[in-house]
């Protein structure tokens, strides 16, 4: 026997009803009976089944006249639910992120030291075991990271190139000439003579050149670093086979090297600031060394040789540790190089060979290892960081890697050699002095790629950059400060590529950069022999 009440008997009428419905509740059957229809009725008990499929059914039916009726009860339901899979899926992604860490070319990545005073932090590299020319197995990448070489298919010899006779084309001073049926000889020298006219005329009587006052469009004062402009100026001088002994500019390179020598620290640093992270610090090292170094190594003056030695055990006591890199301050475990900086760093190892100066190999070995990490496709494709995707491989940084590789001993007929310069040489990328298409810092690093291979592929590329560089130089204005433009190459001129930096760094950087690439041929003699006539070169 069951207490419910019989579902067919007539159902009281609560207070509450009544109150509200007032006369209404004493009109006919027939027309209250409408009314109630459009009401939602409550639902009903339900009695104990005896069958449980019956009480399952009535359940089921329950459910649906709730979720008809909006009783709260489903809300309830509803929300609990929801609460109890949101937990679980915060459960899963916890689980996710503490067991896997992020995969590149098959390193952990950790988060950035909070103290980096990088203007981008980026996270840096651990590697767990270290030896040169091995790497460790890689992590199975999940296949939501993108594919990247895990580590090079082929392990080259590291053994860095004879730079006996690198020099050996500035003197006695050359003459340079048209290269590729374009430019004329007079052209190609009078536009380099008229450049180092307008460096000489900014050179400050410390001995110091600027690069962000003095002139029009210089560049901004965030990246001011007098090291930085008097590296490049020197260099742009010594480039033509004008030493502080010999040439036409004796006295302003004399100036400038005296310059560098007073400005430089205890522990070897050229760098005209003492606080650490700028971005100009190791750049500015860098050139200043390869430009001290140079001028060793053209001359053999003894007055340099402490200087310069200084200066690359500075160099050498920065560099990463484990991945070889340089970038903004001295590299640490847990810090991270980039390839702009390592390029210029490396460059400066190989100039104190020039002079003499005995590096240690394995500081070779582990600028090689970073240039595997940096690598795509087995060493063809180049990126600025170990952390960039493989995707963001560029053409100033290819050119950058391939070069270094050429200093490191690469052979002429590497296959990731002949496929990187390939890529360069795609027609689509032809050098043009237009809004955004030009990069002069990627002209640096192509020309001395293309030079040390030779043939006639070099020659076409680099007699249409020549043309244009000598093109675009200005041969009018004034010759007095502070609107002396007469001799120089304007950085927003119009305004190059994002990757160029010229437009930040300033009309007296582009003037160096455009008179080093007008020197390319001979700057330093080409690593490899001449390549034999053929279709292709």
């Amino acid at each position: 026997m069951s207490d419910s009440p019989d579902p067919t008997s007539p159902k009281p009428r609560r207070s509450s009803e009544r109150r509200r419905t007032g006369g209404a509740a004493r009109k006919s059957p027939g027309r209250r009976k409408a009314a109630d229809r459009k009401r939602p009725k409550a639902p009903s008990i339900i009695r104990v089944a005896e069958d449980p499929t019956d009480q399952q059914q009535s359940s089921i039916e329950l459910l649906k006249k709730e979720a008809k009726t909006g009783i709260p009860s489903v809300a309830v339901s509803t929300a609990l639910h929801a609460v109890i899979l949101l937990v679980m899926a915060l459960f899963v992604v916890r689980i996710d992120v503490d067991t896997e860490g992020p995969l590149n070319f098959g390193w952990d990545y950790e988060v950035a030291k909070k103290e980096e005073v990088t203007p981008t932090v980026m996270a840096p590299v651990k590697i767990k075991s270290v030896q040169l020319n091995q790497r460790p197995t890689p992590k199975v990448v999940q296949k939501t990271e993108p594919k990247v070489d895990a580590k090079p298919k082929n392990v080259r010899p590291i053994q860095p190139v004879d730079v006996a006779r690198s020099l050996a084309l500035r003197m006695p001073k050359r003459t340079l000439g048209k290269i590729g049926g374009t430019g004329t000889k007079n052209s190609v020298e009078q536009a380099i003579k008229s450049g180092l006219e307008w460096l000489k005329r900014q050179q400050k009587s410390g001995g110091n050149w600027q690069l962000h006052a003095g002139y029009p469009d210089a560049g901004y004062a965030v990246l001011r670093t007098d090291t930085g402009a008097t590296a490049l100026a020197l260099l742009a001088f010594l480039g033509d086979g004008h030493t502080q002994n010999d040439g036409d500019y004796q006295d302003a390179v004399r100036k400038g090297l005296k310059w560098l020598q007073g400005i430089q620290k205890q522990d070897g640093d050229y760098h005209d600031h003492t606080e650490l992270g700028r971005n100009t610090a190791f750049y500015a090292h860098s050139q200043a060394t390869i430009a001290i170094c140079e001028a060793y190594a053209l001359t053999g003056d003894q007055e340099l040789a402490a200087s310069a030695e200084r200066a690359i055990q500075f160099l050498l006591n920065s560099q990463h540790p484990l991945e070889g890199g340089w970038r903004y301050q001295p590299q640490e475990k847990d810090s991270m190089g980039d390839l702009s900086v390592t390029g210029w760093g490396l460059m400066a190892l190989n100039t104190a060979r020039m002079a003499g100066i005995e590096v240690p190999p394995e500081a070779f070995g582990r600028v090689s290892f970073f240039l595997d990490q940096v690598a795509t496709r087995d060493g063809a494709l180049y990126r600025y960081l170990p952390s960039d995707p493989s995707g963001k491989a560029s053409r100033a940084m290819t050119a950058c890697g391939l070069l270094g590789r050429q200093w490191l001993g690469w052979s002429r007929d590497d296959p990731a050699m002949a496929e990187g310069v390939d890529w360069l040489l795609r027609p689509e990328f032809a050098p043009q002095w237009s809004n955004g298409k030009r990069n002069i810092y990627e002209w640096y690093y192509v020309a001395q790629t293309l030079h040390n291979l030779g043939g006639k592929r070099y020659k076409l590329w680099f007699g249409n950059v020549q043309n244009l560089i000598v093109d675009s130089q200005k041969r009018r204005g004034s010759r007095k400060a502070p609107n002396d433009v007469a001799g120089s190459w304007s950085p927003v001129e119009p305004s190059g590529s994002l990757d160029e930096y010229a437009n930040k760094a300033g009309r007296l950087y582009m003037t160096a950069m455009c008179l080093l690439v007008l020197e390319t041929p001979v700057r330093h003699a080409p690593i490899y022999p001449e390549p034999e006539t053929s279709p292709e070169q």
